[in-house]
């Protein structure tokens, strides 16, 4: 009990005595549990924290170790530091909107997804030079298929317009996508 109180009282040395004797938890936990980002060092920070509180709360009369006190605090801190990242994965692929349901639902407006009016210039250059490439990328059929998308035909209309199969225009349309794809995110 003395020791704990001296490791509370500031004494740095006689804390980082006690805590070295739990390392070895700290490292089991790790193999355990994955942390996106978290290197040794950051697990041994988290360890030392909550050794640190651990330490703060204990009682000794609740007939329990400081080892499994400690143990029991890390293991639950970890545990909910893997939810929260998990939590925020899910946000994230919830909130995300495929390439495909942008340009079915943005027509003409389906470059503005990248945000240009909030880049900074040398983001818009870049942009620009990509979209630039699209001409050369694109065949005739591609390129005209694709402008009559943007400006708000909807396929069908696009296919009896050049009288061709909607087959045809679908397919067309694809590898426009496609190639744009390609540009944009090289």
């Amino acid at each position: 009990m003395e020791e704990i109180e001296r490791a509370l009282s500031g004494d740095s040395m006689a804390f980082d005595e006690m805590y070295r004797k739990y390392y070895p938890l700290v490292f089991k936990m790790r193999k355990k549990y994955y942390l996106k980002g978290f290197d040794r060092e950051d697990w041994l920070q988290e360890g030392r924290i909550i050794f640190y509180h651990s330490l703060e709360k204990y009682e000794a009369e609740r007939q329990i170790s400081i080892g499994n006190y400690f143990k029991f605090n890390f293991e639950n801190h970890i545990k909910s530091l893997v939810r929260k990242q998990c939590a925020v994965k899910r946000k994230i692929d919830a909130e995300s909107i495929s390439l495909d349901q942008k340009m079915d639902r943005q027509g003409e407006t389906f470059f503005d997804y990248m945000g240009v009016e909030n880049n900074n210039a040398l983001d818009q250059m870049i942009i620009r030079e990509k979209l630039e490439q699209l001409p050369e990328v694109l065949s005739i059929f591609e390129r005209t298929t694709f402008n009559n998308y943007i400006v708000g035909k909807d396929l069908p209309e696009i296919a009896k317009e050049n009288e061709v199969k909607n087959g045809t225009v679908r397919s067309a349309f694809d590898r426009a996508k496609k190639k744009v794809k390609d540009i944009m995110f090289d």
